[in-house]
Protein backbone atom coordinates (compact mmCIF):
# COMPACT_ATOMS: atom_id res chain seq x y z
CA UNK A 1 0.00 0.00 0.00
CA UNK A 2 2.72 2.48 0.99
CA UNK A 3 4.55 1.54 -2.26
CA UNK A 4 1.43 2.05 -4.53
CA UNK A 5 1.00 5.44 -2.50
CA UNK A 6 4.48 5.98 -3.45
CA UNK A 7 4.17 5.94 -7.27
CA UNK A 8 0.86 7.80 -7.20
CA UNK A 9 2.82 10.70 -5.78
CA UNK A 10 5.66 10.22 -8.09
CA UNK A 11 3.37 9.83 -11.32
CA UNK A 12 1.37 13.25 -10.17
CA UNK A 13 4.57 15.07 -9.90
CA UNK A 14 5.79 14.12 -13.21
CA UNK A 15 2.13 14.82 -14.43
CA UNK A 16 2.89 18.53 -12.99
CA UNK A 17 6.35 18.61 -14.61
CA UNK A 18 5.14 17.54 -18.35
CA UNK A 19 2.65 19.97 -18.83
CA UNK A 20 0.38 20.30 -22.07
CA UNK A 21 1.68 22.94 -24.70
CA UNK A 22 0.75 26.44 -24.30
CA UNK A 23 -2.52 26.97 -26.38
CA UNK A 24 -2.51 29.13 -29.28
CA UNK A 25 -3.96 32.40 -29.53
CA UNK A 26 -6.40 33.08 -32.34
CA UNK A 27 -6.81 36.67 -33.62
CA UNK A 28 -7.81 38.41 -36.29
CA UNK A 29 -6.20 41.90 -37.55
CA UNK A 30 -8.65 45.17 -38.88
CA UNK A 31 -7.03 48.12 -40.07
CA UNK A 32 -8.69 51.42 -40.17
CA UNK A 33 -8.46 55.09 -40.85
CA UNK A 34 -7.24 54.51 -44.12
CA UNK A 35 -8.63 53.92 -47.94
CA UNK A 36 -8.59 50.35 -49.64
CA UNK A 37 -5.18 51.14 -51.58
CA UNK A 38 -3.52 51.81 -48.44
CA UNK A 39 -4.75 49.49 -46.35
CA UNK A 40 -4.21 46.71 -48.92
CA UNK A 41 -0.38 48.08 -49.30
CA UNK A 42 -0.42 47.76 -45.17
CA UNK A 43 -1.63 44.35 -45.24
CA UNK A 44 0.52 43.34 -47.40
CA UNK A 45 3.91 44.09 -45.35
CA UNK A 46 2.55 43.13 -41.97
CA UNK A 47 3.34 40.16 -40.33
CA UNK A 48 0.52 40.26 -38.78
CA UNK A 49 -1.46 39.53 -41.37
CA UNK A 50 0.98 37.09 -43.39
CA UNK A 51 1.39 35.05 -40.20
CA UNK A 52 -1.71 35.03 -39.23
CA UNK A 53 -2.13 30.84 -40.00
CA UNK A 54 0.39 30.78 -37.00
CA UNK A 55 -0.91 31.91 -33.95
CA UNK A 56 1.37 33.04 -31.04
CA UNK A 57 1.07 30.72 -27.88
CA UNK A 58 0.04 34.05 -25.66
CA UNK A 59 -1.07 37.70 -26.14
CA UNK A 60 2.26 38.70 -24.95
CA UNK A 61 3.56 37.28 -27.92
CA UNK A 62 1.20 39.05 -30.27
CA UNK A 63 1.67 42.31 -28.80
CA UNK A 64 5.31 41.91 -29.46
CA UNK A 65 4.49 40.65 -32.93
CA UNK A 66 2.17 43.97 -33.43
CA UNK A 67 4.61 46.26 -32.60
CA UNK A 68 7.42 44.45 -34.40
CA UNK A 69 5.29 45.67 -37.85
CA UNK A 70 5.04 49.50 -36.73
CA UNK A 71 7.90 50.90 -38.13
CA UNK A 72 7.45 49.13 -41.57
CA UNK A 73 3.77 50.29 -41.60
CA UNK A 74 5.07 53.87 -40.53
CA UNK A 75 7.74 53.71 -43.09
CA UNK A 76 4.99 52.78 -45.90
CA UNK A 77 2.55 56.28 -44.51
CA UNK A 78 5.55 58.23 -44.78
CA UNK A 79 6.12 56.38 -48.67
CA UNK A 80 2.46 57.97 -49.40
CA UNK A 81 2.98 61.70 -48.03
CA UNK A 82 1.82 61.49 -44.42
CA UNK A 83 4.91 62.37 -42.18
CA UNK A 84 3.15 62.79 -39.22
CA UNK A 85 0.72 59.78 -39.15
CA UNK A 86 0.52 57.38 -36.27
CA UNK A 87 -0.51 54.11 -35.54
CA UNK A 88 -2.70 53.15 -32.44
CA UNK A 89 -2.91 49.56 -31.40
CA UNK A 90 -5.58 47.67 -29.38
CA UNK A 91 -5.79 44.65 -29.17
CA UNK A 92 -9.08 42.81 -27.65
CA UNK A 93 -8.39 39.51 -26.06
CA UNK A 94 -11.88 39.43 -24.29
CA UNK A 95 -12.90 38.37 -28.33
CA UNK A 96 -12.88 34.89 -29.92
CA UNK A 97 -10.44 35.16 -31.91
CA UNK A 98 -8.83 37.67 -30.31
CA UNK A 99 -9.36 41.29 -32.30
CA UNK A 100 -5.93 43.12 -33.48
CA UNK A 101 -6.57 46.63 -34.62
CA UNK A 102 -4.42 48.96 -36.04
CA UNK A 103 -6.64 52.63 -35.97
CA UNK A 104 -4.63 54.83 -38.34
CA UNK A 105 -4.54 58.59 -37.77
CA UNK A 106 -2.88 60.07 -41.48
CA UNK A 107 -3.04 63.80 -40.07
CA UNK A 108 -1.88 66.36 -43.27
CA UNK A 109 -0.37 64.81 -46.88
CA UNK A 110 2.69 66.95 -46.88
CA UNK A 111 4.13 68.49 -49.87
CA UNK A 112 6.89 68.79 -51.91
CA UNK A 113 7.93 72.51 -51.02
CA UNK A 114 11.56 72.62 -52.95
CA UNK A 115 13.94 70.23 -54.74
CA UNK A 116 17.88 71.34 -55.21
CA UNK A 117 20.42 69.46 -56.92
CA UNK A 118 24.17 70.67 -56.35
CA UNK A 119 27.58 69.51 -57.42
CA UNK A 120 30.20 68.27 -54.89
CA UNK A 121 31.70 72.10 -54.87
CA UNK A 122 27.90 73.31 -54.28
CA UNK A 123 27.45 74.84 -57.59
CA UNK A 124 25.16 73.46 -60.37
CA UNK A 125 26.41 69.68 -61.88
CA UNK A 126 26.93 69.07 -65.38
CA UNK A 127 23.48 68.01 -67.45
CA UNK A 128 22.18 70.09 -64.82
CA UNK A 129 19.30 71.17 -67.24
CA UNK A 130 17.89 67.39 -67.50
CA UNK A 131 17.64 66.96 -63.72
CA UNK A 132 14.24 68.66 -63.78
CA UNK A 133 11.66 67.45 -61.37
CA UNK A 134 9.46 65.62 -63.87
CA UNK A 135 12.47 63.78 -65.17
CA UNK A 136 12.93 62.64 -61.42
CA UNK A 137 9.36 61.67 -60.81
CA UNK A 138 8.76 64.46 -58.61
CA UNK A 139 6.58 67.69 -58.41
CA UNK A 140 7.09 71.01 -56.39
CA UNK A 141 3.60 71.26 -54.78
CA UNK A 142 2.84 67.52 -55.07
CA UNK A 143 2.63 65.47 -52.70
CA UNK A 144 5.81 64.87 -50.72
CA UNK A 145 6.04 60.40 -51.18
CA UNK A 146 9.43 59.62 -49.24
CA UNK A 147 9.17 56.59 -51.66
CA UNK A 148 9.70 59.15 -54.73
CA UNK A 149 12.24 61.22 -52.84
CA UNK A 150 14.44 57.68 -52.65
CA UNK A 151 13.52 56.76 -56.53
CA UNK A 152 14.68 60.13 -57.83
CA UNK A 153 18.40 58.96 -56.44
CA UNK A 154 18.52 55.99 -58.88
CA UNK A 155 16.68 58.57 -62.00
CA UNK A 156 19.52 61.04 -61.50
CA UNK A 157 22.18 58.78 -61.63
CA UNK A 158 20.41 56.87 -64.73
CA UNK A 159 20.29 60.38 -66.61
CA UNK A 160 23.77 60.48 -66.41
CA UNK A 161 24.52 57.21 -67.55
CA UNK A 162 22.00 57.66 -70.42
CA UNK A 163 24.69 61.11 -71.17
CA UNK A 164 28.05 59.67 -70.68
CA UNK A 165 28.58 59.59 -67.62
CA UNK A 166 28.75 55.91 -65.92
CA UNK A 167 30.39 56.51 -62.68
CA UNK A 168 28.11 59.37 -61.72
CA UNK A 169 26.56 58.66 -58.32
CA UNK A 170 24.66 60.57 -55.74
CA UNK A 171 26.54 61.23 -52.82
CA UNK A 172 23.99 62.88 -50.24
CA UNK A 173 20.24 63.30 -49.72
CA UNK A 174 19.31 65.80 -47.42
CA UNK A 175 15.24 66.06 -46.36
CA UNK A 176 13.82 68.63 -44.19
CA UNK A 177 10.39 68.34 -43.00
CA UNK A 178 8.49 70.88 -41.91
CA UNK A 179 5.68 69.78 -39.60
CA UNK A 180 4.59 73.79 -39.56
CA UNK A 181 3.52 74.14 -42.71
CA UNK A 182 3.38 70.12 -43.36
CA UNK A 183 5.66 70.46 -46.42
CA UNK A 184 9.14 68.57 -47.60
CA UNK A 185 12.28 70.42 -48.61
CA UNK A 186 14.93 67.62 -50.60
CA UNK A 187 18.26 68.31 -51.99
CA UNK A 188 20.84 66.09 -53.32
CA UNK A 189 24.45 66.19 -53.36
CA UNK A 190 25.93 64.89 -57.13
CA UNK A 191 28.84 63.29 -58.16
CA UNK A 192 28.68 63.63 -61.59
CA UNK A 193 31.96 61.85 -62.59
CA UNK A 194 34.09 62.12 -66.10
CA UNK A 195 31.99 62.17 -69.31
CA UNK A 196 33.50 58.85 -71.69
CA UNK A 197 33.07 57.28 -74.88
CA UNK A 198 32.81 53.81 -75.44
CA UNK A 199 36.27 51.82 -75.86
CA UNK A 200 37.16 49.04 -76.77
CA UNK A 201 35.34 45.58 -76.14
CA UNK A 202 35.89 42.39 -75.57
CA UNK A 203 33.61 39.52 -75.48
CA UNK A 204 34.25 36.28 -73.98
CA UNK A 205 32.38 33.18 -73.50
CA UNK A 206 32.10 32.15 -76.95
CA UNK A 207 31.87 28.53 -78.00
CA UNK A 208 30.06 27.60 -81.10
CA UNK A 209 28.79 30.81 -82.10
CA UNK A 210 30.62 33.51 -84.40
CA UNK A 211 31.68 36.26 -82.79
CA UNK A 212 30.19 38.45 -85.59
CA UNK A 213 26.29 37.54 -85.19
CA UNK A 214 27.23 38.79 -81.81
CA UNK A 215 28.83 42.35 -82.82
CA UNK A 216 25.84 42.81 -84.86
CA UNK A 217 23.77 43.17 -81.85
CA UNK A 218 25.65 45.65 -80.68
CA UNK A 219 24.14 49.00 -80.40
CA UNK A 220 27.01 51.17 -79.14
CA UNK A 221 29.93 52.22 -81.73
CA UNK A 222 33.46 52.34 -80.16
CA UNK A 223 34.18 56.48 -79.88
CA UNK A 224 30.65 57.73 -79.21
CA UNK A 225 29.33 59.07 -75.94
CA UNK A 226 28.48 56.36 -73.13
CA UNK A 227 24.92 55.76 -72.89
CA UNK A 228 23.13 53.09 -70.85
CA UNK A 229 20.09 52.50 -72.91
CA UNK A 230 22.41 51.46 -75.77
CA UNK A 231 23.55 48.72 -73.27
CA UNK A 232 20.37 47.59 -72.37
CA UNK A 233 19.43 47.68 -75.50
CA UNK A 234 22.55 45.28 -76.31
CA UNK A 235 21.49 43.28 -73.35
CA UNK A 236 17.79 42.29 -74.64
CA UNK A 237 18.89 41.72 -78.08
CA UNK A 238 21.24 38.98 -76.72
CA UNK A 239 18.55 37.30 -74.04
CA UNK A 240 15.42 37.68 -77.21
CA UNK A 241 18.40 35.29 -78.93
CA UNK A 242 17.23 32.45 -76.87
CA UNK A 243 21.05 31.69 -77.45
CA UNK A 244 22.76 32.24 -73.79
CA UNK A 245 21.82 31.21 -70.57
CA UNK A 246 24.08 34.42 -69.12
CA UNK A 247 24.31 37.65 -70.69
CA UNK A 248 26.63 40.05 -68.56
CA UNK A 249 27.37 43.44 -69.87
CA UNK A 250 29.82 45.36 -68.14
CA UNK A 251 32.12 48.61 -68.20
CA UNK A 252 35.86 48.75 -66.70
CA UNK A 253 35.61 50.70 -63.06
CA UNK A 254 37.40 53.49 -64.65
CA UNK A 255 38.20 55.14 -67.59
CA UNK A 256 41.38 54.76 -70.05
CA UNK A 257 43.84 57.52 -70.65
CA UNK A 258 41.90 58.74 -73.75
CA UNK A 259 38.78 59.18 -72.04
CA UNK A 260 36.98 55.33 -72.78
CA UNK A 261 35.83 53.20 -70.94
CA UNK A 262 36.10 49.61 -71.75
CA UNK A 263 33.44 47.38 -72.52
CA UNK A 264 33.25 43.49 -71.56
CA UNK A 265 30.48 41.12 -72.68
CA UNK A 266 30.31 37.79 -71.14
CA UNK A 267 28.12 35.44 -72.07
CA UNK A 268 27.41 31.33 -71.97
CA UNK A 269 25.49 29.42 -74.47
CA UNK A 270 22.85 27.34 -73.99
CA UNK A 271 22.56 24.14 -75.09
CA UNK A 272 22.20 24.71 -79.27
CA UNK A 273 19.37 21.72 -79.39
CA UNK A 274 15.87 21.71 -77.63
CA UNK A 275 12.85 19.50 -78.30
CA UNK A 276 8.67 19.75 -76.40
CA UNK A 277 5.68 18.80 -76.55
CA UNK A 278 1.96 20.32 -75.74
CA UNK A 279 -1.52 18.84 -75.85
CA UNK A 280 -4.66 20.73 -76.26
CA UNK A 281 -8.53 20.29 -76.16
CA UNK A 282 -11.59 21.38 -77.69
CA UNK A 283 -14.96 20.51 -77.98
CA UNK A 284 -15.46 20.38 -81.23
CA UNK A 285 -11.88 19.29 -82.57
CA UNK A 286 -11.05 17.19 -79.52
CA UNK A 287 -7.52 16.43 -78.42
CA UNK A 288 -4.51 17.55 -80.11
CA UNK A 289 -0.82 17.19 -79.71
CA UNK A 290 2.36 18.85 -81.08
CA UNK A 291 6.16 17.81 -80.62
CA UNK A 292 9.45 19.73 -82.12
CA UNK A 293 12.74 19.34 -82.60
CA UNK A 294 14.78 22.54 -82.86
CA UNK A 295 18.59 23.68 -83.32
CA UNK A 296 19.49 27.18 -83.10
CA UNK A 297 22.54 27.21 -83.78
CA UNK A 298 23.08 25.22 -87.48
CA UNK A 299 25.94 27.00 -89.18
CA UNK A 300 27.64 29.30 -86.57
CA UNK A 301 25.72 32.28 -86.95
CA UNK A 302 23.03 31.59 -85.24
CA UNK A 303 20.86 29.72 -88.01
CA UNK A 304 17.67 28.22 -86.80
CA UNK A 305 15.32 25.15 -88.05
CA UNK A 306 12.60 23.91 -86.19
CA UNK A 307 10.58 20.82 -87.51
CA UNK A 308 7.30 20.50 -85.90
CA UNK A 309 4.83 17.42 -85.83
CA UNK A 310 1.06 17.88 -85.03
CA UNK A 311 -1.55 15.38 -84.16
CA UNK A 312 -5.42 16.11 -83.45
CA UNK A 313 -8.51 14.09 -84.69
CA UNK A 314 -8.81 16.47 -87.12
CA UNK A 315 -5.38 17.30 -88.31
CA UNK A 316 -2.06 15.50 -89.34
CA UNK A 317 0.63 17.91 -90.53
CA UNK A 318 4.39 18.03 -90.54
CA UNK A 319 6.04 21.92 -90.30
CA UNK A 320 9.26 23.39 -91.15
CA UNK A 321 10.58 26.44 -90.67
CA UNK A 322 14.36 27.95 -91.14
CA UNK A 323 15.47 31.15 -90.56
CA UNK A 324 19.34 33.20 -91.12
CA UNK A 325 19.36 36.41 -89.06
CA UNK A 326 21.47 39.38 -90.26
CA UNK A 327 20.75 38.65 -93.75
CA UNK A 328 22.72 40.95 -95.99
CA UNK A 329 21.92 43.58 -93.80
CA UNK A 330 21.88 43.46 -89.47
CA UNK A 331 18.33 42.72 -88.49
CA UNK A 332 17.01 41.32 -91.68
CA UNK A 333 15.85 37.40 -91.81
CA UNK A 334 15.82 35.39 -94.64
CA UNK A 335 13.19 32.11 -93.89
CA UNK A 336 12.03 29.37 -95.27
CA UNK A 337 8.81 27.42 -94.36
CA UNK A 338 7.17 24.73 -95.35
CA UNK A 339 4.09 22.54 -94.52
CA UNK A 340 2.75 19.16 -95.38
CA UNK A 341 -0.77 18.20 -93.90
CA UNK A 342 -3.75 16.42 -94.16
CA UNK A 343 -6.28 18.65 -92.55
CA UNK A 344 -10.42 17.51 -91.74
CA UNK A 345 -11.91 20.27 -89.91
CA UNK A 346 -15.60 20.66 -90.46
CA UNK A 347 -15.59 22.19 -93.53
CA UNK A 348 -13.52 20.47 -96.07
CA UNK A 349 -10.65 17.66 -96.60
CA UNK A 350 -7.22 18.60 -97.63
CA UNK A 351 -4.41 17.56 -98.51
CA UNK A 352 -1.75 20.12 -99.30
CA UNK A 353 2.20 21.38 -99.56
CA UNK A 354 2.86 24.86 -99.22
CA UNK A 355 6.57 26.40 -99.70
CA UNK A 356 7.31 30.07 -98.93
CA UNK A 357 10.98 31.58 -99.01
CA UNK A 358 10.98 34.81 -97.54
CA UNK A 359 12.27 38.18 -96.27
CA UNK A 360 11.54 39.61 -92.74
CA UNK A 361 12.44 42.91 -91.41
CA UNK A 362 12.59 44.42 -87.98
CA UNK A 363 12.22 47.71 -87.25
CA UNK A 364 12.27 49.99 -84.06
CA UNK A 365 13.53 47.54 -81.50
CA UNK A 366 11.61 44.69 -82.89
CA UNK A 367 8.35 46.19 -81.91
CA UNK A 368 7.61 46.42 -85.66
CA UNK A 369 8.19 43.92 -88.38
CA UNK A 370 8.08 43.69 -92.41
CA UNK A 371 8.14 40.57 -94.70
CA UNK A 372 7.82 39.60 -97.95
CA UNK A 373 8.13 35.96 -99.32
CA UNK A 374 7.16 34.08 -102.60
CA UNK A 375 4.76 30.87 -102.02
CA UNK A 376 3.76 27.85 -103.71
CA UNK A 377 0.97 25.75 -103.07
CA UNK A 378 -0.95 22.65 -104.32
CA UNK A 379 -4.07 21.09 -102.73
CA UNK A 380 -6.41 18.40 -103.21
CA UNK A 381 -9.54 19.03 -101.51
CA UNK A 382 -12.78 17.49 -100.58
CA UNK A 383 -15.52 19.50 -100.06
CA UNK A 384 -19.53 19.59 -100.09
CA UNK A 385 -19.25 20.22 -103.40
CA UNK A 386 -17.44 17.33 -104.58
CA UNK A 387 -13.57 16.85 -105.03
CA UNK A 388 -10.97 19.65 -106.51
CA UNK A 389 -7.87 20.13 -106.32
CA UNK A 390 -5.44 23.65 -106.98
CA UNK A 391 -1.98 24.93 -107.89
CA UNK A 392 -1.23 28.20 -106.56
CA UNK A 393 2.34 31.01 -106.31
CA UNK A 394 1.63 33.65 -104.37
CA UNK A 395 3.55 36.49 -102.82
CA UNK A 396 2.62 37.44 -99.62
CA UNK A 397 3.58 40.68 -97.55
CA UNK A 398 2.55 41.67 -94.21
CA UNK A 399 3.46 44.16 -91.58
CA UNK A 400 3.35 43.65 -87.64
CA UNK A 401 3.43 45.97 -84.95
CA UNK A 402 3.42 44.49 -80.98
CA UNK A 403 4.77 46.27 -78.05
CA UNK A 404 3.00 44.00 -75.92
CA UNK A 405 6.21 42.51 -74.58
CA UNK A 406 4.70 38.87 -73.91
CA UNK A 407 3.29 36.55 -76.86
CA UNK A 408 1.55 33.98 -74.30
CA UNK A 409 -0.15 36.78 -71.65
CA UNK A 410 0.39 40.25 -72.55
CA UNK A 411 -1.25 42.93 -69.87
CA UNK A 412 -0.81 46.16 -71.61
CA UNK A 413 -0.03 47.54 -74.98
CA UNK A 414 -0.69 46.97 -78.69
CA UNK A 415 -0.92 44.62 -81.09
CA UNK A 416 -1.80 45.07 -85.27
CA UNK A 417 -1.14 43.87 -88.68
CA UNK A 418 -1.68 43.55 -91.73
CA UNK A 419 -1.22 40.53 -94.65
CA UNK A 420 -1.97 40.58 -98.17
CA UNK A 421 -1.44 38.20 -100.68
CA UNK A 422 -1.89 37.97 -104.31
CA UNK A 423 -2.53 34.42 -105.40
CA UNK A 424 -2.51 32.97 -109.27
CA UNK A 425 -3.76 30.10 -110.51
CA UNK A 426 -1.21 28.21 -112.37
CA UNK A 427 -3.73 25.63 -114.15
CA UNK A 428 -7.29 26.06 -115.68
CA UNK A 429 -8.89 25.02 -112.16
CA UNK A 430 -7.35 27.38 -109.87
CA UNK A 431 -8.40 31.15 -109.24
CA UNK A 432 -6.66 33.88 -109.59
CA UNK A 433 -7.56 36.25 -106.34
CA UNK A 434 -6.81 38.77 -103.91
CA UNK A 435 -6.42 37.70 -99.70
CA UNK A 436 -6.29 40.20 -97.11
CA UNK A 437 -6.39 40.24 -93.20
CA UNK A 438 -6.23 43.02 -91.08
CA UNK A 439 -5.91 42.40 -87.07
CA UNK A 440 -5.98 44.39 -84.11
CA UNK A 441 -6.03 43.67 -80.30
CA UNK A 442 -5.79 46.24 -77.07
CA UNK A 443 -4.83 45.23 -73.81
CA UNK A 444 -5.56 47.60 -70.73
CA UNK A 445 -4.46 47.06 -67.44
CA UNK A 446 -7.58 48.51 -64.81
CA UNK A 447 -6.33 47.42 -61.36
CA UNK A 448 -2.28 48.30 -59.90
CA UNK A 449 -0.41 45.49 -60.56
CA UNK A 450 -2.17 44.29 -63.95
CA UNK A 451 -4.80 42.34 -61.41
CA UNK A 452 -7.62 43.44 -64.03
CA UNK A 453 -6.53 43.92 -67.42
CA UNK A 454 -9.62 44.76 -70.39
CA UNK A 455 -8.32 42.68 -73.52
CA UNK A 456 -10.10 43.30 -77.20
CA UNK A 457 -9.70 42.41 -80.63
CA UNK A 458 -10.89 42.76 -83.93
CA UNK A 459 -10.29 40.88 -87.05
CA UNK A 460 -11.66 41.40 -90.63
CA UNK A 461 -11.02 39.45 -94.02
CA UNK A 462 -11.40 40.54 -97.21
CA UNK A 463 -11.04 38.28 -100.60
CA UNK A 464 -10.89 39.77 -103.88
CA UNK A 465 -11.32 38.49 -107.48
CA UNK A 466 -13.45 35.78 -107.94
CA UNK A 467 -16.43 34.66 -105.95
CA UNK A 468 -16.74 32.58 -102.90
CA UNK A 469 -18.01 29.52 -104.63
CA UNK A 470 -14.93 29.39 -106.68
CA UNK A 471 -12.66 29.66 -103.92
CA UNK A 472 -10.83 26.30 -102.66
CA UNK A 473 -12.74 25.77 -99.33
CA UNK A 474 -9.35 26.07 -97.59
CA UNK A 475 -8.59 29.56 -98.83
CA UNK A 476 -12.21 30.94 -97.79
CA UNK A 477 -12.54 32.67 -94.23
CA UNK A 478 -13.76 30.83 -91.65
CA UNK A 479 -15.30 32.13 -87.93
CA UNK A 480 -15.70 29.85 -84.49
CA UNK A 481 -14.04 28.01 -82.16
CA UNK A 482 -11.04 28.97 -79.57
CA UNK A 483 -9.27 32.06 -80.30
CA UNK A 484 -12.17 33.09 -82.55
CA UNK A 485 -15.93 32.98 -81.41
CA UNK A 486 -15.64 30.61 -78.74
CA UNK A 487 -19.19 28.79 -77.74
CA UNK A 488 -19.54 28.02 -81.56
CA UNK A 489 -17.96 24.70 -82.50
CA UNK A 490 -14.85 25.40 -85.26
CA UNK A 491 -15.54 27.09 -88.72
CA UNK A 492 -19.39 26.75 -87.83
CA UNK A 493 -20.40 30.71 -87.33
CA UNK A 494 -22.02 31.53 -90.87
CA UNK A 495 -23.89 29.46 -93.38
CA UNK A 496 -24.22 26.13 -93.64
CA UNK A 497 -24.28 23.93 -96.36
CA UNK A 498 -26.21 20.81 -96.55
CA UNK A 499 -27.63 21.59 -93.26
CA UNK A 500 -24.06 21.07 -90.88
CA UNK A 501 -20.99 21.31 -93.42
CA UNK A 502 -19.80 25.43 -92.88
CA UNK A 503 -19.53 27.14 -96.73
CA UNK A 504 -17.25 29.67 -95.36
CA UNK A 505 -16.92 33.33 -96.73
CA UNK A 506 -14.83 35.40 -99.09
CA UNK A 507 -15.07 38.09 -96.30
CA UNK A 508 -15.22 37.71 -92.53
CA UNK A 509 -15.53 39.62 -89.07
CA UNK A 510 -14.43 39.02 -85.85
CA UNK A 511 -14.49 41.07 -82.67
CA UNK A 512 -14.43 39.90 -79.03
CA UNK A 513 -13.80 41.27 -75.14
CA UNK A 514 -12.77 40.00 -71.83
CA UNK A 515 -11.71 40.61 -68.58
CA UNK A 516 -8.70 38.76 -66.89
CA UNK A 517 -9.14 38.82 -63.24
CA UNK A 518 -6.32 37.50 -61.10
CA UNK A 519 -8.00 36.70 -57.87
CA UNK A 520 -4.64 35.27 -56.66
CA UNK A 521 -0.73 35.34 -57.99
CA UNK A 522 -1.40 31.84 -59.57
CA UNK A 523 -5.13 31.70 -60.30
CA UNK A 524 -7.15 33.59 -62.49
CA UNK A 525 -11.25 34.06 -64.23
CA UNK A 526 -11.91 35.39 -67.09
CA UNK A 527 -15.47 36.21 -68.86
CA UNK A 528 -15.88 36.98 -72.06
CA UNK A 529 -18.10 37.62 -75.01
CA UNK A 530 -17.63 37.56 -79.12
CA UNK A 531 -19.38 37.90 -81.84
CA UNK A 532 -18.48 37.35 -85.75
CA UNK A 533 -19.83 36.45 -89.05
CA UNK A 534 -18.39 35.42 -92.79
CA UNK A 535 -20.07 36.76 -95.90
CA UNK A 536 -20.46 35.76 -99.56
CA UNK A 537 -19.12 39.35 -100.53
CA UNK A 538 -15.76 40.49 -100.69
CA UNK A 539 -16.39 42.61 -97.67
CA UNK A 540 -18.20 42.55 -94.36
CA UNK A 541 -21.76 43.63 -94.09
CA UNK A 542 -21.04 45.97 -90.88
CA UNK A 543 -24.57 46.40 -90.02
CA UNK A 544 -25.38 42.57 -90.77
CA UNK A 545 -26.04 39.62 -88.16
CA UNK A 546 -23.48 38.67 -86.05
CA UNK A 547 -22.85 35.05 -83.92
CA UNK A 548 -22.56 35.96 -80.52
CA UNK A 549 -20.98 33.60 -78.00
CA UNK A 550 -20.69 34.06 -74.33
CA UNK A 551 -18.35 32.47 -71.72
CA UNK A 552 -15.75 32.32 -68.41
CA UNK A 553 -12.59 30.94 -68.05
CA UNK A 554 -9.98 29.73 -65.08
CA UNK A 555 -6.51 30.63 -66.14
CA UNK A 556 -3.37 28.90 -63.94
CA UNK A 557 -0.62 31.05 -63.80
CA UNK A 558 2.70 29.27 -64.65
CA UNK A 559 6.48 30.00 -65.53
CA UNK A 560 5.80 29.58 -68.92
CA UNK A 561 2.58 31.18 -69.48
CA UNK A 562 -1.21 30.46 -68.22
CA UNK A 563 -3.14 27.59 -68.77
CA UNK A 564 -6.57 28.12 -69.77
CA UNK A 565 -10.09 26.36 -69.53
CA UNK A 566 -12.43 27.75 -71.02
CA UNK A 567 -16.36 27.16 -71.15
CA UNK A 568 -18.61 28.65 -73.48
CA UNK A 569 -22.25 28.68 -75.49
CA UNK A 570 -23.51 30.15 -78.45
CA UNK A 571 -26.14 33.21 -77.50
CA UNK A 572 -27.85 34.29 -80.79
CA UNK A 573 -28.66 32.53 -83.07
CA UNK A 574 -28.30 28.79 -81.76
CA UNK A 575 -29.38 26.39 -84.70
CA UNK A 576 -29.97 22.81 -84.81
CA UNK A 577 -26.54 21.22 -84.06
CA UNK A 578 -25.01 23.76 -82.20
CA UNK A 579 -23.55 22.65 -79.25
CA UNK A 580 -24.85 24.01 -75.80
CA UNK A 581 -21.46 24.07 -74.23
CA UNK A 582 -17.81 24.25 -75.80
CA UNK A 583 -14.89 23.00 -74.05
CA UNK A 584 -11.00 24.62 -74.74
CA UNK A 585 -7.95 23.48 -72.80
CA UNK A 586 -4.77 25.10 -74.24
CA UNK A 587 -2.00 26.92 -72.89
CA UNK A 588 -2.00 30.49 -73.00
CA UNK A 589 -4.69 33.23 -73.23
CA UNK A 590 -6.94 33.36 -75.95
CA UNK A 591 -5.80 36.57 -77.92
Amino acid sequence: MRLFCSCCILFAAFLGLVRPAAAEIAYKTEITGVDRAIRNALSASARLVSLADRPPPSIAALRRRAEGDLPQLLQILHDEGYWSATIDLKIDDSADPVRVTLAVNLGPLYTLASIEIHGTDSAAPPLAELLTPAALGLAVGGPAKAADVVAAEAKIVAIYRDNGRPFAKVVDRRVVVDDGTHTVSVSYTVDAGPAVTFGTMAIEGLEDLARGWVENRIAWRKGAPYDERKVETTRKALLDSNLFSIVDLSHAAAPAADGSVPMTVRLAERLPHSIGTGIEYSTSLGFGARAFWEDRNIFGNAESLRITGQFAQAELAALLRFRKPDFIVPDQDFLITGELADDSPPAYTSRHLRLQPGIERHFDEHLVTAGAALAYEKGNLTAFSGPSHYKLVGAPLYLRYDDTGSLLDPTHGLRAGVETTPYHGIDAESPSFLSTKLSGSTYFPLLPGERLVSANFVRIGSILGTSRDKLPADKRFYVGGGGSVRGYGYQRVGALEGGDKPLGGSASLEIGTELRVKVTESIGVVPFVEAGNVYSTPFPKLAGRLFVGAGIGLRYYTAIGPVRFDVATPVTPVRPGDGVIQVYVSLGQAF
